[in-house]
């Protein structure tokens, strides 16, 4: 009885854990408790206004001038149109950037006038900016084409009796927000009309169908499973509540609407706090939500302060810890291979949960990018927030994380590096979890592996987003299926798509000298695949060899199995048993045994511009293929240097 009382309090505080994040925000704090707390004017406000002058004029040289030269360039706008067919284009071809790229333009000019406006204080941007903001208010939607409602026998067109509130709305609404808060006494010297007029539709177009409305789906009030979209949009309708809204009442109460609706994203989230969506998406998922815990915080003067919860800080520490070498992340699904960080976030999410990794990585990409001598990309808070803590970020110890592993348990991602604090040597990432993780692509039981921080075989990660990338057909496209990541082909048969197709005993080990995780991968595959256990394992040996094993039962034989594998480098299959890899500046051998399988390739050419960023002149496909007919067997891959 003493023994199993042990066990239970060994697992009890694991348990618990894995529950207490439920409504992390409502559960701590009521709506009367908010609104004995929120700020019911501007003064939460911590961004360097216009009249601040010792600040503006004070950044340094190069800085002032990026700023300002983008201004001016803005001032050549003639603003553009987004025209009716722009919108249709989507429904006739797929197209969204034909709608997207002039939205975004007039957006980006809106931005870079505040911004150089700010900057050098002498009104010489104002009537270019007041362009920018009528054009932008007379847009009739400011809905992504690809986002709108779909009409079933109608070509898309947005509504504007019928708001929708989609991630290019929220962003819009709260740029106009900021550039009020901003500029709303010199706008008044010219005409209150344009002030008002910014009232007007972020009224119309964002804050009353928040207010009003409980149905779209990124609020999470349906029960739907939540991703990017959830603390992304909150977080910029929030800005505009909090920077427009005057009625106390609905400042209270539709910001703590937002805080329910944000507990709904972490209500989803694994304890172990890995983002299923991958590193490339972090930013607007792990990374917005802490931003949106940083708002609400200045919003109540420091009052609401959730930030020493295990879940926020292990939704941090993911990023540093998916970190190969610059500018490689790990990548499943629809992450890119190559991507990079918000640094002044990073760092800011570090300092805020005491986590010196997380700082020191913030620090690390701030000195490469020489933060303080070029002005940061994002939003316009995003930028002058960089610009009001960048000599402290630059002034903190950099740290780049090379971490030795990590296991995530909840979501079945294993990472291993052959010599931990070094880029030498092997880096790999395994995945088991199950194909309907966000951004899904069927790849349970996949692997990545890197040599001295370079690329040997990859996820080739997403395209260009197109209509299909979201549609029933998204798993014709071959960037999602099985057969083109790191996995078996099994008597003929890919993995299928779905909650079911998943891993299972996945497990994970390591110590000083070996790594590994092993996941049966049989059930990913549907019933036509006749298997009935495939164990695939990897095996990191510090300092000898990565090792890929599977050992599988079949129903039925009915095509010989086939092993494929993504490769960035230059393949070498001519001598049977070996294959070569060659990458920049390292040789692999990858050797197999002849008798049972065969090996030939295929060269894959990207034909997209997203893929060709990340494999410049595509990729090689190896095909490891069985040579034997059987229901059982055994294979055996190791590389070495």
């Amino acid at each position: 009885m003493k023994r199993i009382l042990v066990v239970l309090a060994l697992l009890l505080p694991g348990l618990i854990h894995a529950q207490d994040h439920q409504k992390l925000l409502t559960r701590t704090y009521s709506e009367a408790q908010l609104g004995g707390m929120l700020i019911n004017n501007q003064d939460w406000v911590t961004l360097p206004a216009y009249n601040d002058r010792t600040f503006w004029d004070g950044l340094p040289a190069s800085i002032r001038g990026e700023l300002i030269k983008a201004g001016e360039n803005a001032l050549k706008s003639g603003w553009g149109v987004v025209k009716a067919t722009d919108y249709m284009e989507f429904t006739r071809t797929g197209d969204r950037n034909i709608m997207q790229n002039p939205n975004t333009d007039r957006k980006s000019a809106l931005q870079a006038l505040a911004l150089a406006e700010l900057t050098e204080g002498k009104g010489r941007f104002t009537d270019q900016l007041i362009n920018g903001i009528w054009a932008v208010c007379e847009q009739s939607s400011w809905v992504l084409s690809a986002h709108l409602p779909v009409t079933r026998g109608k070509e898309l067109i947005p509504d504007v009796t019928n708001p929708v509130i989609d991630l290019g709305s929220a962003d819009a609404g709260a740029l106009l927000a900021w550039v009020h808060h901003f500029f709303r006494a010199k706008l008044d010297e010219v005409n209150p009309l344009i002030a008002a007029r910014i009232r007007y539709e972020v009224r119309n177009k964002i804050l009353e169908p928040y207010y009003k409305r409980n149905d779209f789906w990124w609020m999470g009030f349906n029960d739907r499973p939540q991703n990017n979209w959830n603390p992304w949009i909150n977080y910029n309708v929030m800005q505009c509540i909090l920077l427009l809204e005057e009625d106390p009442a609905l400042r209270s109460k539709n910001i703590y609407k937002a805080m329910q609706s944000i507990d709904r994203f972490t209500d989803w989230y694994h304890p172990d706090g890995a983002c299923d969506e991958g590193p490339s998406y972090w930013s607007h998922a792990g990374g917005k939500y802490f931003e949106c815990l940083e708002l609400l915080n200045h919003a109540t003067k420091g009052k609401l302060d959730v930030y020493a919860h295990p879940l926020i800080k292990n939704m941090g520490q993911y990023i540093a810890n998916v970190y190969i070498n610059e500018p490689y992340f790990v990548n499943f699904a629809d992450a890119s291979a190559k991507g990079g960080i918000n640094e002044g976030m990073v760092y800011r999410y570090g300092k805020a949960i005491n986590d010196t990794v997380m700082t020191g990585f913030g620090a690390f990409y701030a000195q490469k990018d020489k933060m303080n001598e070029h002005a940061s990309s994002g939003t316009i808070e995003a930028v002058i927030t960089d610009l009001t803590t960048m000599n402290e970020i630059m002034a903190s110890p950099a740290r780049e994380p090379l971490i030795g592993h990590a296991w995530y348990p909840d979501n079945q991602v294993a990472i291993a590096r052959e010599y931990p604090g070094t880029k030498k040597g092997f880096y790999f990432a395994g995945k088991g979890g199950h194909n309907a993780e966000s951004h899904n692509h069927n790849d349970v039981g996949t692997f990545i592996l890197y040599y001295n921080g370079l690329p040997c075989l990859v996820d080739a990660g997403v395209g260009t987003y197109v209509r299909q990338t979201f549609s029933p057909d998204r798993y014709k496209i071959w960037t999602m299926q099985s057969a083109y990541h790191n996995l078996p082909l099994i008597n003929g048969v890919q993995q299928m798509n779905g909650r079911e197709f998943k891993a299972a005993s996945a497990a994970f080990s390591a110590t000083a000298k070996q790594v590994s995780f092993i996941a049966d991968i049989a059930t990913a595959y549907p019933k036509d695949a006749k298997v009935r256990s495939w164990k695939r394992g990897y095996i990191l040996q510090r300092g000898k060899s990565f090792t890929i094993t599977d050992a599988f039962a079949l129903d039925a034989f009915v095509a010989a199995p086939e092993l494929h594998f993504l490769s960035a480098c230059k393949v070498d299959v001519s001598t049977p048993g070996v294959i070569k890899l060659a990458g920049k500046d390292f040789t692999l051998n990858m050797t197999y045994n002849a008798r049972l399988l065969e090996a030939s390739t295929e060269h894959i050419d990207n034909k997209d511009p997203r893929l060709e960023r990340s494999w410049p002149g595509g990729l090689e496909r190896i095909i490891l293929k069985g040579k034997t007919p059987g229901v059982k067997g055994e294979y055996k891959i190791e590389i070495k240097s």
